[in-house]
């Protein structure tokens, strides 16, 4: 591969050369994908448990998390870091949270939750707001985005799961509002570099269970 270069652990990775045409990023996005998540699924329950609780506090210790009046944040599901601990104790403390909806493909409707229960099963297993009852939310008042993702660079682009429903969420966002986006990944889910495509949105932090990694791409 012209200018590329191979992760440590069998990943290939983009050169650093620019933004990617969809011919060229589509087939290496959808191999990357398949063995990223299968990485992540592959650690030890018990760890993947451990790391999410280390993320948790290091997210709630952030000074742009402390200073939030509103905090966006997904519902965690399957190997992905769980934030329902992360959203109660966000509540408890007093700050709003938003958490999204699946509304249509490629598309979040954002819901103001009051308690963690209130969340209802949603497609594709997740759990979401119950629309009957929550509130739409203005993401111009959101001060901080939480979001998951496959794969984090260090330059904060972000390889998620090839919906855009993210995408299209911190693009809204950012036209409506300066919040800091922040990305919540185990340490083995940060690799050097990822394929970047023109609608692509980076993430501002990295929050691991080792660090926080200030990008420089957003």
């Amino acid at each position: 591969m012209r200018g590329g270069r191979s992760y440590a652990e069998g990943v290939t990775i983009t050169d650093g050369s620019g933004l990617l045409g969809a011919d060229e990023a589509g087939p290496r996005k959808a191999a990357l994908r398949a063995e990223l998540r299968a990485r992540r699924d592959a650690l030890d329950a018990g760890e993947r448990a451990a790391a999410a609780r280390a993320i948790e506090a290091r997210v709630a210790a952030s000074p742009s998390v402390k200073t939030a009046h509103v905090v966006h944040c997904y519902v965690g599901i399957g190997s992905e870091v769980a934030t329902e601990a992360l959203i109660r104790g966000l509540l408890e403390r007093g700050q709003r949270v938003v958490c999204p909806r699946v509304s249509g493909q490629g598309e979040l409707d954002h819901l103001e939750v009051s308690e963690i229960e209130s969340l209802v099963a949603g497609p594709m297993g997740l759990r979401e707001p119950d629309a009957r009852w929550a509130e739409p939310a203005d993401l111009a008042e959101v001060d901080v985005m939480l979001v998951p993702a496959l794969a984090f660079d260090r330059r904060g682009i972000r390889l998620g799961y090839g919906g855009g429903y993210y995408d299209g969420a911190i693009a809204e966002l950012r036209e409506r509002g300066r919040a800091t986006v922040i990305g919540l990944a185990y340490e083995a889910q940060v690799v050097d570099e990822l394929p970047r495509e023109a609608h692509d949105q980076p993430v501002d932090l990295i929050v691991t269970e080792a660090r926080t990694i200030v990008c420089e791409a957003s």
